[in-house]
């Protein structure tokens, strides 16, 4: 992941009151970035529609941060922790069927239909695990410049003339 530098005018808090104004300003039902701000980090995400929050695109997490006398807010896009950590238990129900699919079983006459069953079970949940963790890994097009603009636009809000 490669670490992001946005220069904020003013103090860290300053910068952190004026992300926190936009995050505040989109309405409920609009497109934009949303996220939170607390302890000096932040987390911001681009939101498409009002009712669900994708934890798996693309999310900034980052510090505010003084450096040579100037406020900056560094961090990174990725996934946040409870994403990575989520990951095991999406990939976890196909590991188990493909396991018990390939196991041999004791069981006379052999019963191939279970076993096909739960393969087929495990390969469509794995591919759609895959498919989630996909959309982080490479990303929605345009996500990161959506987070980017917005944060931009945000830390430089009271700057325009």
């Amino acid at each position: 992941m490669r670490h992001v530098t946005f220069p904020c005018p003013g103090s860290p808090a300053d910068a952190a009151a004026r992300l926190e104004a936009a995050i505040d300003a989109r309405r409920w039902n609009a497109p934009g970035m949303d996220g939170w701000i607390r302890g000096g980090g932040a987390v911001l995400y681009y939101r498409d529609a009002a009712r669900y929050r994708a934890l798996f695109r693309r999310t900034f997490v980052g510090q505010f941060r003084q450096r040579a006398g100037a406020t900056v807010l560094e961090g990174r896009f990725g996934m946040t922790f409870l994403a990575r950590l989520l990951l095991p238990v999406w990939l976890a129900p196909a590991v188990v069927c493909v396991v018990f699919a390939l196991v041999p079983t004791r069981l006379q006459p052999h019963a191939s239909a279970p076993k096909v069953v739960l393969l087929l079970l495990g390969s469509l949940l794995g591919v759609l695990a895959f498919g989630r963790f996909a959309l982080e890994w490479w990303g929605r097009p345009g996500d990161r410049d959506a987070i980017t603009q917005a944060i931009r636009a945000a830390l430089h809000a009271g700057d325009r003339v």
